[in-house]
């Protein structure tokens, strides 16, 4: 008995010693054991818009719309652009809006439908990743006033 035991405890002897042995070669290779902190940078924002499409008098009217805060968040020229002329853009049906937006980068994020006047209005929220720019505070802004008004 006492020899199994004696075998048993230099098996768990010669065990923890590799275990350390491990344990150190891991940490020199920069990996830690202790599960250690990374941090990841975010390259990229989610833009938000959407487009509501309702039908009056059997005509669809498709709008687009973005609030204009967007205008204040994103220095891309170019988005900026795309932004405004899709924004004054008739559009002939909600599927055509779909697809010219998804041509430009925007992603359908979530539908709802509400009750409206002349019937039921089907809203699609629309997500597009730009830049990540500097965070900005509306309440820390001078010339900012409510409503969205300079």
């Amino acid at each position: 008995m006492k020899k199994m035991l004696m075998t048993m405890a230099l098996c768990g002897l010669a065990m923890a010693g590799s275990a350390q042995k491990n344990m150190s070669q891991m940490s020199a290779k920069g990996q830690d054991p202790r599960g250690g902190v990374t941090r990841t940078r975010v390259q990229q924002v989610k833009l938000v818009g959407e487009v509501s499409s309702t039908m009056i008098a059997n005509n669809e009217i498709v709008k687009f719309t973005v609030d204009d805060i967007v205008n204040r968040i994103t220095r891309d020229q170019d988005f900026l652009k795309n932004i405004e002329e899709a924004t004054k853009f008739r559009f002939e049906s909600a599927g055509q809006a779909l697809n010219v937006l998804a041509s430009h980068g925007w992603e359908v994020t979530s539908v709802y439908t509400t009750k409206g006047r002349q019937g039921d209005e089907i809203h699609y929220v629309m997500s597009c990743n730009v830049a990540m720019t500097p965070p900005y505070s509306p309440w820390l802004d001078p010339t900012y006033e409510r409503g969205g008004k300079k």
